[in-house]
């Protein structure tokens, strides 16, 4: 198909897609109300605000989750991060959910709070921020959560508990096949607004997940593209030296730096990567980024280098710069977007911390369940109060959200009713452990 015919029908899915979200027409020609998602886990006016920033995007099967109704939207405040503590009697010893925003006098082993945690609700596995590094402050995640439907019927979330022991009580869950997860990765140009400069995937198939990440640029050939298109529009910016100079930079191979990245604690959980690094020079007018940012249709990038020389490679850009395509010091440029390579720390959710950390062996496992961190069906209310300090620490407080389960996205396990052909656990070494 030819190049401005392919981007035509892009355009065209993409627009029916976002006008099916502004509207929805009835049998007579009227208008009505959008229908409700299954659960509103943010609220609507947020994730309002969110679409209206959503890039151009030429993925159609992106662009409709994205705008889908069936799609829940949350970050950490509507579903708090959190770990399971499976270990106590509810009596003596302590057991239920903790959230990452636990207190350190709560841990008591020497260092243990340090290593569990990397600042008020990030886990430190292996890497506080996956993919960028903890001092970009300037970026946050907003996350997205779809269910596969079988028929009219949304297929839900599936639970069961176990007692890996006498003193043990651990709830599993597991998403259905096709079930998508998803984030938006913003950045903020000081304390002005911010701006999607990512987009990640995972699909539950029925013996893993696939991945995908979506940016503005996944080549550098991508960017200078667009730089030398976009700064035609202004005098100033075909003017300007910095940008000129980052053009220069990014228009060179041989730009890239080697370095290595290592995981900030369990290091023994993620073997240390070298590869190429490309810091693009800072500019001095930040809004021809922005206009980048906000303009450029986001493609995938799975498979593909930033920059590729020799046997230097990077996969994705990075900066010394406060603003720019990416957050200073971005890691990503380690990270190969592919299934075998995303799966070295998401295979790990759920895994007992003992397994890295013998001396916080009493303290349960690592957050997220079916190599998904981000999710679990607790009410909030039950372990943190309003202000977000822990409540209920030493009683059972593993509570289902009332929500979930009213909607029937999270149901009871019962192999008659959901069948293998839908629902496959995902077993590695570690699972379906046993404390002895």
């Amino acid at each position: 198909m030819p190049q401005i015919l392919r981007l035509v029908c892009v355009v065209l899915v993409y627009s029916s897609v976002a006008s099916a979200v502004r509207i929805w027409p009835d049998d007579t020609g009227g208008n009505f109300p959008l229908p409700p998602r299954p659960v509103t886990i943010m609220p609507e006016s947020e994730v309002s605000a969110i679409l209206a920033k959503m890039p151009v995007m030429y993925d159609p099967w992106l662009a409709s989750v994205i705008h889908s109704r069936d799609t829940m939207w949350y970050d950490k405040k509507s579903i708090v991060p959190g770990y399971q503590d499976s270990f106590g009697d509810n009596q003596e010893f302590p057991i239920g959910f903790r959230p990452n925003t636990i207190a350190p006098g709560l841990i008591a082993v020497p260092g243990g709070h340090a290593w569990l945690f990397r600042r008020s609700g990030e886990f430190n596995f292996p890497f506080g921020r996956t993919g960028h590094p903890n001092d970009a402050l300037n970026t946050f995640v907003v996350d997205f959560w779809k269910l596969p439907r079988d028929g009219k019927d949304l297929l839900p979330v599936v639970w069961w508990k176990r007692h890996p022991s006498n003193f043990h009580t651990r709830y599993h869950w597991m998403f259905p096949v096709g079930t998508v997860f998803g984030e938006l990765i913003f950045i903020k140009n000081g304390s002005s607004d911010s701006y999607i400069y990512e987009i990640r995937t995972r699909v539950r198939k029925a013996d893993g997940w696939t991945v995908d990440v979506f940016r503005p640029f996944p080549t550098s050939d991508d960017f200078l593209n667009a730089l030398e298109n976009k700064r035609r529009e202004r005098s100033s910016w075909q003017t300007s030296s910095a940008i000129t100079n980052l053009v220069d930079y990014t228009r060179t191979l041989s730009s890239q730096v080697t370095e290595t990245l290592q995981p900030y604690n369990f290091k023994s959980a993620f073997t240390s990567v070298q590869g190429g690094v490309d810091y693009l020079p800072a500019v001095d007018d930040p809004q021809i980024l922005i206009d980048l940012l906000k303009e450029t249709g986001f493609q995938s990038t799975k498979g593909k280098y930033w920059k590729q020389t020799g046997g230097v490679s990077s996969w994705a850009p990075s900066t010394k710069a406060d603003f720019h395509i990416v957050p200073k010091n971005n890691s990503a440029a380690f990270f190969e977007v592919s299934d075998t390579f995303c799966n070295r720390c998401h295979q790990d959710a759920g895994r007992p911390i003992k397994d890295y950390y013998f001396d916080v062996q009493l303290y349960g496992e690592i957050w997220g369940e079916d190599e998904i961190f981000s999710w679990h069906p607790f009410d909030a209310k039950y372990f943190v109060d309003a202000s977000g300090s822990v409540v209920n620490f030493g009683n059972e407080n593993r509570k289902f959200r009332s929500d979930f389960v009213n909607a029937k996205v999270l149901q009871e396990y019962n192999p008659s009713v959901h069948p293998s052909s839908r629902y496959k656990q995902i077993t590695q070494s570690w699972s379906n452990w046993v404390y002895r």
